[in-house]
This record gives C-alpha cells, structure tokens and sequence, in this order.
C-alpha cells in the first residue's frame, strides 16, 4: 500500500482529529473491557478490534495503524501483567493481535476509499445530467431560433418575390394601362431593390461577425448624407401619408466617417420609423450639435417600444414579436446601424415612453478634426454618356442566359460591341479568333469556373504580349471572395446586383475610358 493511501484522510477530518479519534477509541475499548472483564473473560480483545475499525472508517490507515500499536500494548494489561515481562505467550498474542487489527484497518480504508469513489462518481453523473440537460436546452433553443430566422427569412424573400412574379405576369400578358404599367414597374423595382437589401444586410451581418466591415472615411457633410436618406424614403412615406419633416441646424459641424455607411444608418432609421408609424402620421428627423459633436434624432408617433423590449432593440435577429413593433423582417436594420455607428466613434439609443407613443432614436457622433476644412458631400453618380463604351469590344461570361442577355442590353445600348459565352471553353474559343477590350465573366461557370478562365486568359495574353482587362461580375460579395478574385488575374470584382451605372463606369475605366465613366 502507498505511502498516499496510508495518509488519506476521511472528508470534512483533519489528521490530528483522526488520531484523537484513534487515541478515544483504544481508551474506550479498554474502559469497556475494564467493566466487563468478568464477562469476557479471557477473550478481551473484540472491543480493541472495533477501536481498529473506528479509527480506521473515520481517520484512515494511518490512525488506524496508531490504533493497532495502542490496542496491541493495552490488551496485554488484562493477560499477563506486569508488561514489563515478554513471554513466549505475550509475543503471539501480541503479533496475532496486530496482523488480525491491520487486516481489519485495511478492510475499513478499502471501504471506505470505496465508498468515497462512489459519492465522487455520483456527484460527477449529477453534474454531467446537469451540464447534458443544459447543453440539450441550448441546443433546442438554437434549433428553434434557426427554424424561426429561416421562416422569417422566408418570408421576408416571398413577400417582395410574390410581387415581382405577379406584375411580371401582367406585364408580360400586355393587358395593362399606361398607369398601370407605371406602377408594376415601379413595384418591380421597388421589391427588387428589397430583395438586394435584404441581401446586403445579411452580408453586413456576416461582415460584423467576422469583423470585416471596412470603412472609407474622409470628412463629409452630415446633412448632405441625411438629405440623402430622406430623398430615399420619402416615396415610402408619401405611400402612407406620413408627414417627413427635416431640421439641420447649419451650426453642426463636419465629421470624419464613411458618407455611404452613414447614410445607411439614416436610411435604416426611417425605414424602421416608417414601418412602424400608421398612416397620417408624422416623423421628424433633427441634425443638432452637441456638447462633443453632432446628434442626429428620428422621433416618429408611431407604435411605441415596451419597456421589456428596449434593452434588446439592436440585438441582430430581434424584433419584438410580443411587444407592438413586433412583425415582419429580419431585425438587421438597427443592429447594423450601432455596429456602423459604433465604429465612427459614435454612441446611439432608443426611447421610447411606451406602446402607441411613438420611438425616438438618437445617433451621436464625434465631430472631425479642425485640422482640414474641404468638406465633400455625398453625391449620386452622373448618368454615364450614351457613347461611355462607343466602340468597345467587350466580351461577357456567364451561365445563365437571362444574366448575359442584361450585360449585352446594358453595355450594347452605351455603344459596346458585346459578344457572350455561357462557359469558360467557348469564351477561350472566341478569345482565340478576337481579344475583346474588357472581359466581364461570372465566378461560378459549368466545368472549368472563372478563376479557372482567368489562368487561361492570363496565359494566352503572355503568350501575345498583352493584358486582356478582365472585371470578375459575381454573386460572392465577401472581403475574402474580392481578395481571390484579384489574387487569380481579374483588375476588378463587382458583386451582383449591379447598377447599370457601375458596371459602365467599371468598364469604361478599365479600358481606358475614366473620363466618360461616372464617378
């Protein structure tokens, strides 16, 4: 037996409590015989033995190996006194005594340590029970908040598409009016601009989890990006008659930040505002200055936040579902909006003073440095010329045949000589008979993709001595999805969908055209 096992220590007893236990046991089972001796006589042990097993149970071997030594020395007073004589008779007794008393202290450790395994794995199944039952809580309600987003995800998708599909249908059928005609196509780019909103903040909320949200910042007029935003809006308030009233106050100063990050914080505001405000009702947006920069509020008297629910307002995927601003959408909009506002330094809340009394969102920012003064506000791009791309030969890849009949349309009505491939082969197949001026192709393509065909491009051009620009048109949009892009060949990633504007602008530039590219 080891030294360790011969120190143990029962639970909750000391090492000098084990030995008093020892020391009382021995001198009560030698008081004990000393009272019964007439009965027990001449067997006087059995008492010395249960002193073993107690100082064994509650203090371990090595009290119970002071017992035996104890017990061993007294016994013998009853049998043979005086002590001081050794008899042949005293040495077995004594030895008998001793060999039976450690059989006895190892029996009761053994029991002991035993028992005290299995209290030990007992507490341990409790615990694992515990932690099981915790993790299997989360777990259920993960699955839960995963089939909740997908349903809200799935109608937030349904929605705008079930409108699209539908004027599609009547457009395509020739049956409407001159008004509407107007208003299916405004419809149709009104819920197909929803659907790329939808998708860029999911891509913002991916963005913000992997901390890859970049900003450009450069000092910016506030109210031109708040103007900006009100511009935005203001069809979707006339749409329910609410009155949109703005107030800039020309004494707030310039800030530093990124103009388009910005404006989407303000445009997420009142989207929220407009959404949750009924009809005739009224929103107001103020730009102010403040003690350490600028605030901008967007107070509405529309539904109001509960109290239980305004700790939770920029929470991602949080909506309110039992409180009054509880319903449809993602609830991405204010949780990008403190993320974006929160890397320009800046601080925003929510108040509200109750169900049916309205929100009141506030955004403050620092101010920019008084160190430059040129102040640029946020602009829209110009219409590019309808002679942006006259005579450009401009070669389009792409899978999907609705996909590469837009880019012919688009580039061939600003003057390009657009020619297309459906796959990496037969855009290398007219590669070979005429190098376009610009290469514009998808990422994803049947058999060999669009970093496969760069490589070959790339090839071919050192090969005759030249650089094919190539623009990569794609669906990837991530940080990492430009980075392999650029990395494979391509001069410029553009993620879908693209603005007619943009995809002119980019490839006017990257033939050459800067000057008859917008901005």
């Amino acid at each position: 037996m080891s030294v360790a096992a011969a120190t143990d220590e029962a639970p909750g007893t000391g090492p000098a409590s084990g030995y008093a236990v020892a020391a009382g046991s021995v001198a009560g089972a030698a008081l004990l015989t000393e009272l019964l001796w007439p009965l027990i006589q001449p067997s006087g042990t059995p008492l010395f033995f249960a002193a073993v097993a107690i100082s064994s149970w509650f203090g371990g071997l090595g009290p119970g190996l002071l017992a035996t030594g104890l017990a061993a020395v007294v016994t013998e007073w009853f049998f043979v006194p005086p002590l001081h004589v050794v008899t042949p008779g005293m040495v077995v007794r004594g030895v008998s005594f001793v060999v039976v008393a450690l059989l006895v202290a190892s029996l009761y450790q053994r029991a002991r340590r035993s028992q005290e395994r299995a209290e030990a794995l007992a507490r341990s199944r409790q615990e694992l029970l515990v932690a099981e039952k915790a993790a299997r809580e989360i777990a259920e309600a993960a699955s839960r908040g995963k089939d909740e987003f997908l349903a809200t995800l799935s109608h937030e998708l349904r929605t705008p598409l079930n409108a699209l599909v539908g004027w599609t249908w009547w457009l395509r059928r020739g049956d409407l009016d001159d008004a509407r005609r107007v208003t299916a196509l405004e419809t149709i780019d009104r819920n197909a601009k929803a659907l790329a909103q939808l998708i860029e903040d999911l891509l913002d909320v991916s963005r913000i989890i992997t901390g890859k949200v970049r900003l450009t910042v450069r000092e910016i007029d506030l109210a031109s990006v708040i103007e900006a935003a009100v511009g935005a809006v203001q069809p979707a308030a006339s749409a329910k008659s609410i009155d949109l009233d703005l107030t800039l106050d020309p004494a707030a100063g310039a800030v530093r930040g990124d103009a388009e990050r910005l404006q989407q914080v303000v445009w997420n505001l009142l989207s929220n505002a407009i959404k949750f405000t009924p009809e005739k009702g009224r929103i107001s947006v103020r730009l102010d200055p403040a003690a350490s920069g600028v605030r901008v509020v967007v107070r509405d008297t529309g539904q109001g936040i509960v109290p239980a629910f305004l700790p939770h307002v920029f929470d991602r995927f949080s909506q309110g579902a039992d409180g009054p601003r509880g319903g449809a959408g993602l609830g991405l909009g204010l949780a990008i909006a403190r993320h974006i506002v929160e890397l320009h330094g800046g601080t925003i809340r929510a108040d509200s003073d109750g169900e049916g009394l309205g929100a009141t969102f506030s955004v403050s920012l620092p101010l920019a440095p008084p160190a430059t003064l040129g102040v640029e506000p946020a602009a829209a791009p110009p219409e590019p010329a309808s002679t942006a791309l006259q005579g450009l030969r401009v070669l389009v890849v792409d899978d999907e045949p609705t996909a590469r009949e837009w880019c012919e349309v688009t580039l061939g009505h600003y003057g390009a000589r657009v020619t297309v491939a459906g796959s990496a082969r037969e855009a290398m197949a007219l590669l070979q008979r005429e190098a376009p001026h610009v290469l514009v192709s998808d990422l994803r393509l049947p058999g060999e993709d669009g970093y496969d065909l760069i490589q070959q491009v790339r090839a071919l051009d050192s090969a005759h001595g030249r650089r094919t620009p190539a623009v990569a048109l794609t669906a990837y949009p991530r940080v990492e999805d430009r980075s392999r892009a650029l990395d494979a060949g391509y001069d410029a990633h553009v993620p879908k969908p693209v603005a007619v504007t943009e995809l002119v602008a980019v490839v006017g530039l990257l033939a050459g055209r800067a000057d008859d590219a917008p901005a």
